[in-house]
């Protein structure tokens, strides 16, 4: 779910007592590789299962990654994939179990227990401040589903207008539940990531309907990700 997308129209949606001005849903291109190198492809293997799941979070530094607390439920070990657009094919690979998640929200991170040195196609996002204007556009990537609804392989970019509810940033893109964790960035700025409900060993996108995804905004936890990571954001 990646990079330039043409916007076609703009509607009024209302749905789940929220209210948003928002486009039709944005075209995806596939993404280039080195474009968006602070996106991270996350598998996990859940406790309670056996099975693996698969969603998305962004390096922020050379030891940690931001994603959904919804992401990492229950994940019993992580293996992350750093600078690359197919799955198969990463420039990295790492493997942890060190799991932060919010106590009450939908954000988390993940220590890496190595040092990720940046590359051509490796390197950490910034974090937006809790005082920044909010954007009125931004980009959405993510590996997204295939027509079975098994995690595709291909990273995809969309270009996405953005608007406000309830605290969360609104963005017109069909995301689906292995984007959980996914960054929105602006300008190369992480101003989103893609707001999950986990339920058991189920990861859904929180969507106010099919086409329209919700962000929690990280720069309103910079205290807590400096706290949890020692980094001062």
């Amino acid at each position: 779910m990646k990079v330039l997308a043409l916007i076609l129209a703009c509607a009024l949606a209302t749905a789940q007592g929220r209210s948003a001005k928002v486009a039709t849903t944005a075209v995806g291109r596939a993404a280039a590789l080195g474009e968006n190198p602070w996106v991270v492809h996350l598998r996990l293997a859940v406790s309670t299962s056996g099975f693996l799941n698969s969603c998305a979070g962004s390096l922020i530094s050379s030891s940690w990654v931001l994603t959904s607390a919804g992401c990492i439920a229950d994940a019993r070990f992580i293996w992350i994939r750093y600078g690359l657009v197919n799955v198969v094919n990463p420039e990295l690979v790492t493997e942890t179990t060190a799991v932060r998640p919010h106590a009450t929200d939908d954000i988390a991170v993940v220590g890496i227990n190595r040092f990720v040195a940046s590359t051509d196609n490796i390197a950490p996002v910034g974090l937006a401040s809790s005082d920044a204007e909010m954007p009125s556009a931004g980009r959405f990537c993510a590996w997204g589903a295939d027509e079975n609804d098994a995690p595709a392989e291909l990273l995809q970019c969309y270009d996405v207008e953005l608007s406000s509810a309830d605290g969360l940033l609104v963005a017109d893109v069909s995301a689906t539940r292995f984007d959980v964790g996914a960054p929105l960035v602006s300008d190369g700025i992480q101003v989103g990531l893609a707001v999950s409900s986990a339920d058991g060993e189920t990861m859904t996108l929180i969507k106010i309907n099919d086409k329209i995804t919700e962000f929690i905004q990280p720069g309103g936890y910079l205290a807590w990700i400096s706290q949890q990571t020692g980094i001062p954001f």
